[in-house]
């Protein structure tokens, strides 16, 4: 084959080159799926959801209501909103609710504790609402005759980190929030998220952190303990290994000046073709 030739067929091998390099293995195409492992094995699992546990920082909507017609008596304990949100109670602090009058609410403090009108100071921390309830109906016997208490979080909320549509708090109306309630909210998974390896940050009761790995391509996450977010959970997207070698190329002095290195190599040959050319 003469040079000339060569030459010529070099931009078809480029092309061919190309097209091979650009097929998805398929690694690569399962990694972009999720709960694509143990599909079937979904029949088997049964989902186990629990009430959640009230932190300090929470901000709660306590409701209290009289089982009689006399609500007269319980109004005491429904402080008026001083800002948006709360199912309509808030947390004026002059009447002993706990602060937080923009979000409405009794807040619950830095000891873990909310302050309610006349009957004073009660632990919240680590309690469900339906446990709390109970202990504030306890309290109110001597106020209210039958009382009837309604807690709902005014501030149920997810920090989504990382390779995700929209980072950021995610709230949840409903209470309830899952790993796939709050990645859904959140835009869902980016192209370059790293979908096997979701890193879970979860603070417990007595301020210890913990952390676990989740798995989006096992369809068995469903049946993981990890599943069922908590309040105030932080879940951090990773990046994929795509992303981090684009990365590593953008910052490397040798792929930011490949566009130069490339664009010499091809007026060489170019200037190359034109010689053999005009010498033949």
């Amino acid at each position: 084959m003469s040079s000339r030739s060569y030459l010529s067929f070099l931009p078809i091998m480029a092309v061919i080159s190309l097209l091979f390099s650009c097929k998805p293995s398929q690694k690569s195409v399962t990694a972009y799926r999720y709960f694509d492992k143990n599909i079937d094995s979904l029949s088997h699992v049964v989902l186990h959801m629990q009430e959640p546990r009230i932190q300090r920082h929470d901000q709660l909507s306590i409701i209290v209501s009289s089982a009689t017609l006399n609500q007269e008596q319980a109004q005491v304990f429904n402080l008026l909103a001083t800002g948006g949100g709360g199912g309509g109670v808030a947390g004026g602090g002059a009447a002993g609710g706990g602060g937080g009058g923009a979000m409405g609410g009794y807040f619950v403090d830095f000891d873990g504790y909310i302050r309610m009108p006349i009957i004073g100071k009660m632990k919240a921390e680590g309690l469900t609402k339906t446990v709390l309830a109970d202990t504030i109906a306890q309290r109110l016997q001597p106020y209210v005759k039958n009382p009837v208490v309604n807690i709902r979080y005014a501030n149920f909320r997810v920090m989504m980190m990382g390779e995700v549509g929209e980072a950021g708090w995610q709230t949840f109306a409903n209470e309830k929030a899952t790993i796939v309630d709050a990645i859904g909210q959140a835009g869902g998974l980016n192209e370059t998220a790293k979908r096997d390896s979701i890193l879970l940050i979860r603070t417990q009761p007595d301020g210890t952190l913990e952390t676990h790995r989740i798995n989006l391509n096992d369809a068995l996450i469903f049946d993981s303990p990890w599943f069922q977010l908590q309040q105030n959970d932080i879940v951090y997207v990773l990046p994929n290994d795509s992303k981090l070698i684009n990365y590593e190329r953008s910052n490397s002095p040798f792929f930011r000046d490949l566009p130069v290195y490339l664009g010499l190599i091809t007026s060489i040959l170019a200037f190359g073709t034109l010689i053999i050319s005009l010498t033949r």
